[in-house]
């Protein structure tokens, strides 16, 4: 299993959050505290460091934490993982969406117990479909991910399928996480409800 030694996690927070007003989702509350307060608990355990890939520079999210700045903006989550690959000295990273308050330990811990040195990525994979915005990429990624960006090819989880990848079925994670929360996002106004 890797150790925090071998691991960086990315917040990534670039998004323009078009359907909740702009509103800056990381510093959004939930349960009396912010997405990013929720998510750093549970994330500096398992990392050496944490960052957060934005938009711009001077986000104002944490002034403790290390910012990469996207380099194509406008091309969502893969351009926020395509900058915190080149900006890391550990061979992975634990990226994240920013929107996503239940964090859940265990699932993170599944993940990361399931990496390897023949994979480039490790993923869990619920539905049938991948979860690429809470996995672990490996730094040898970066290539391959930065050609599809390069391209205009954006969908993450499409990047994800091209490579070489340990997934984690939907019962492994069931078994931590039976809601599956941890890959809850907060898009809309009711979502903060729900």
């Amino acid at each position: 299993m890797l150790t925090p030694a071998e691991l960086t996690a990315c917040i990534l927070a670039g998004g323009r959050a078009r359907r909740m007003g702009g509103a800056v989702k990381p510093l959004l509350e939930v349960d009396g505290a912010t997405i990013l307060a929720r998510q750093r608990a549970v994330l500096a355990p398992r990392a050496r460091e944490i960052i957060l890939a934005v938009a711009a520079p001077g986000a104002g999210l944490a002034d403790d934490l290390r910012e990469v700045i996207d380099g194509a903006p406008a091309a969502g989550p893969l351009a926020g993982i395509v900058a915190a690959l080149a900006a890391i000295d550990t061979p992975w990273l634990l990226a994240v969406a920013g929107d996503m308050p239940h964090l859940a330990p265990a699932v993170l811990d599944l993940l990361i117990a399931h990496a390897r040195a023949d994979v480039d990525a490790v993923a869990a994979r619920v539905g049938g479909w991948p979860e690429p915005l809470c996995a672990l990429w490996h730094r040898r990624a970066l290539p391959a991910l930065a050609a599809r960006l390069a391209a205009g090819d954006y969908k993450v989880a499409a990047a994800l399928t091209a490579l070489p990848v340990a997934w984690v079925d939907e019962a492994a994670v069931r078994a931590v996480d039976p809601a599956l929360a941890c890959f809850t996002n907060v898009n809309r106004a009711d979502d903060l409800r729900r």
